[in-house]
């Protein structure tokens, strides 16, 4: 006898197709192009808080290796690091004062190399910007050899690099002598006296003047640096930096002190080599 087909009675299985948003295909490209442009922008952001936040490159290279003088500068200051040290020292202290914000432009700083000269200079120390076609921010400062047979060879050096490295941070569109000014003023926030000025002298003046404006107003020092980009002392007085009438009696002076310190030309234009 046959048996009833029970198969037929129950019903054909069959799977649906799943369900599709029909706008996920053309939306999944844009969602996914906002991501890859939201990373990318995080990444250069990274990226450029980290170049600003790493230093700059040093190299130190000695010219006098086979004389005394260049024994002693291996011996004291490039086999134990103390050169490099000094140097990234005083660029530290010189960066806080010059930049304390970021609204202030800091200048670009790429690469400094300290050299030990193969013969002594007419100066301790001398400065020279030597920016390339490719790169911006390079700068070579180089020792006499003289240093090297001072009563205190360590605090010569010490004293020539922070001089140096004040001058590679400051801006190079201000008048030589406020230049001058402010890097004396940048050696006292380092430490250094100005025992070797006379008390009568311009120079000593004016960087007593930038102290008292700086205990006045906190932060003016990096402002007059900043608004130092000027190239004339016409824009430089009508820069915005400048808001409070103390500040800009401060200012006035300042320029009026330095333009009789360097004569009728006002001294506006300042050499990329830089003898300190």
């Amino acid at each position: 006898m046959d048996q009833p087909n029970y198969h037929s009675l129950l019903p054909l299985s069959s799977k649906s197709p799943p369900f599709t948003n029909p706008n996920h295909s053309s939306s999944s490209p844009s969602t996914l192009l906002r991501l890859a442009t939201i990373l990318t922008l995080i990444g250069l952001s990274l990226w450029a808080n980290y170049e600003a936040t790493k230093g700059f490159d040093l190299t130190i290279l000695n010219a006098s290796t086979q004389t005394l003088a260049g024994h002693r500068f291996n011996l004291l200051f490039v086999s134990n690091g103390r050169a490099s040290k000094l140097a990234l020292k005083s660029s530290s202290v010189i960066e806080r004062v010059l930049y304390p914000q970021e609204k202030f432009v800091k200048k670009p700083v790429h690469h400094v190399t300290i050299r030990l000269a193969d013969k002594n200079l007419t100066r301790r120390v001398v400065v020279r910007q030597c920016d390339s076609y490719l790169q911006k921010g390079e700068y070579l400062i180089e020792l006499s050899p003289s240093l090297m047979v001072e009563k205190d060879v360590i605090m010569g050096v010490k004293s020539a690099l922070n001089r140096a490295m004040a001058y590679v941070w400051l801006t190079e569109n201000a008048p030589q002598h406020i230049v001058e000014a402010m890097v004396d003023y940048l050696m006292t926030q380092s430490g250094f006296s100005l025992k070797n000025y006379e008390r009568d002298t311009s120079a000593f003046s004016l960087v007593s003047f930038m102290e008292f404006c700086e205990e006045k107003s906190h932060g003016f020092f990096a402002r007059l640096n900043n608004a130092m980009q000027e190239k004339s002392t016409e824009s430089l007085v009508n820069n915005a930096l400048f808001s409070s009438s103390s500040e800009m009696m401060c200012l006035n002076r300042i320029i009026s002190m330095s333009e009789k310190g360097l004569g009728a030309n006002g001294g506006l234009d300042l050499e990329l080599n830089q003898s300190i």
